[in-house]
């Protein structure tokens, strides 16, 4: 358990503490210094865990880890959109022009074929379907699908709409987790309302620059991770993305309206919290998180460089209309 908790503490600490001073860091009121776990010997049994990290924008800030045994029922959707397109006859026709074009460059005379072929098969088909069909086809062209839905109910024929699929994207995944927390001593029951607090406080957004009203900065991103008590990732879970913290909720004394004596805290609290990953990942983004576990977004330095890039103008911006203000001010006191 020191081993654990004195890799996870590592780069937050700066240098290794011996396994007594780490756990009295850990169950100190009110800090935890940023490092949590839930219960307090978690890892001694050698059970796999989850560890969620909380990265803060801001470099200089610390990072928040929170440790708990790995869930039962931890649930993946991977998923894929799609839409419907009807391609009616046009289908045929292209069908049939495709087939010419991978026959090869044969000039004009490919082209000339290929009308032929096409007008070879819209005779077949007209004559296929015959004076009911003719006539449903010519009402849908010329608009009058009031009309042409009449003789479809009443000949009890449609037209074949050779529908098919179309892909537009995969989806965003979205996780959940459930824990029940019931503390055992008074150093778990302030592990527990930390951990509950840090969650609960990072689904906020905050004031950009901590002043300002108009502005806010977003949330800071997670990382989730399934590890052994040695921090490793474990090689038959699947791996999560970057995630933003999207709902946290917490149910006090779920099966017991019971308090403590010593403190009046709850006797038991259950936690659902939701995470929804940073991007739609592509395949390859997909497996080399598989694979190698790297979750850094290639987007972002774009971004960054976009926003260093527009930097000068937004200043710009600001003093232009600073200056304004100002003339406007100086105006008025004159007038």
């Amino acid at each position: 358990m020191a081993k654990f908790l004195k890799q996870a503490a590592s780069s937050m600490l700066g240098s290794d503490k011996n396994a007594e001073a780490l756990d009295e860091l850990l169950v100190t009121a009110g800090g935890f210094d940023g490092l949590m776990r839930f219960p307090l010997d978690l890892g001694d049994n050698g059970r796999p865990i989850i560890h969620f990290t909380c990265e803060p924008h801001n470099p200089a800030e610390k990072m928040q880890s929170i440790f708990f045994p790995l869930p039962q029922g931890v649930t993946y959707g991977d998923g894929a959109s799609y839409t419907t397109f009807d391609v009616g006859l046009i289908g045929e026709f292209a069908k049939l022009m495709g087939k010419q074009g991978e026959a090869g460059a044969g000039g004009f005379k490919s082209v000339v074929g290929a009308l032929e072929d096409a007008k070879d098969m819209a005779i077949g088909e007209f004559d296929a379907m015959g004076p009911i069909g003719a006539g449903i086809l010519a009402s849908k062209k010329m608009g009058f699908d009031n009309v042409a839905t009449s003789i479809e109910f009443a000949n009890k024929q449609v037209m074949n709409p050779r529908t098919n699929s179309a892909f537009s994207g995969n989806t965003i995944r979205n996780f959940q987790f459930e824990f029940k927390m019931i503390g055992k001593s008074d150093k778990e029951v302030k592990m527990i309302d930390s951990i509950q607090e840090t969650f609960r406080k990072f689904v906020y957004a905050e004031k950009l620059n901590k002043t300002s009203s108009f502005m806010l900065k977003y949330p800071p991103k997670w990382v989730i991770r399934f590890i052994d008590p040695a921090q490793n990732e474990l090689k038959y879970m699947p791996k999560i993305y970057t995630c933003y913290l999207t709902g946290v909720n917490t149910v006090i004394n779920a099966s017991s309206n019971t308090f403590r004596r010593e403190d009046l805290s709850p006797y038991e609290i259950d936690m659902s919290i939701q995470f929804q990953e940073t991007k739609v990942l592509t395949r390859d983004e997909f497996i080399k998180l598989e694979n190698s576990g790297f979750r850094e977004n290639e987007q972002d330095e774009a971004f960054n460089s976009l926003i260093k890039g527009t930097k000068n103008i937004s200043d710009n911006v600001v003093d232009t209309f600073t200056k304004t203000l100002e003339g406007g001010i100086s105006d008025a006191k004159e007038n």
